[in-house]
């Protein structure tokens, strides 16, 4: 049974992580215009990933806190120009040619390795790229990476009931294109800690999930 569930509004990079073999199990797309409380009902969390439509998310934000009064976790990727957080996002240029010049040395110079997303990770397994960067957020938020400008990149509060981990990074977009082939290091970890299971094996597309015989 899925233990969480996967904001879908037709991006094809959320239905290819949501039905790789590794994730399929754990993961359910649903579709943001369903959204309801029998979607959520029995999962653990909830993935807002990069590239969801925001507008639609703040007719839902009553169901989105109740889920999280509950006691489950919701976590919100990339770009937000959500009016529904209680917080602020600005847009920032995309470094994507930082590992050009120092593999080692990506466009966050300060993360909280202590937290259990980010233990054991490396620098450039715990950030490739960043997608703006939140100039506000709430006063019980705790702050677990900065880019070089000391802007705030990844933050999560407990103050709702459940936890709230937002951050402008991307991980779930990027994994489900593959452009970035690393990013299971990130992902398995994310997955762990929003439900306890540790996904197994590697990102496979399956040709015929997309009627083809081959991709």
């Amino acid at each position: 049974m899925p233990k969480i569930g996967l904001i879908f509004n037709g991006v094809w990079s959320h239905y290819s992580f949501a039905k790789a073999p590794k994730y399929k199990d754990i993961y359910e797309l649903i579709y943001i215009h369903d959204l309801s409380a029998d979607k959520l009902d029995g999962l653990d969390a909830l993935c807002i990933p990069f590239q969801s439509n925001h507008e639609a998310l703040h007719e839902h934000q009553q169901l989105i806190y109740n889920f999280l009064q509950a006691g489950k976790k919701v976590f919100v990727e990339g770009d937000s120009t959500a009016n529904w957080l209680e917080a602020q996002w600005e847009d920032r240029p995309v470094n994507n040619y930082w590992w050009v010049t120092n593999l080692n040395n990506p466009p966050v110079s300060d993360t909280d390795y202590n937290h259990p997303l980010y233990k054991g990770l490396l620098p450039r397994h715990a950030c490739w790229h960043t997608h703006g960067a939140y100039t506000k957020v709430p006063a019980h938020a705790s702050i677990i990476q900065k880019n070089e400008a000391g802007e705030i990149i990844t933050w999560e509060t407990n103050h709702y009931g459940g936890t709230l981990l937002v951050t402008t990074l991307d991980p779930i977009v990027e994994h489900g294109i593959q452009q970035i082939t690393h990013l299971d290091n990130y992902v398995d970890r994310l997955t762990h800690y929003l439900c306890g299971v540790t996904p197994t094996g590697t990102f496979e597309i399956v040709a015929a999930d997309y009627g083809v015989s081959t991709v």
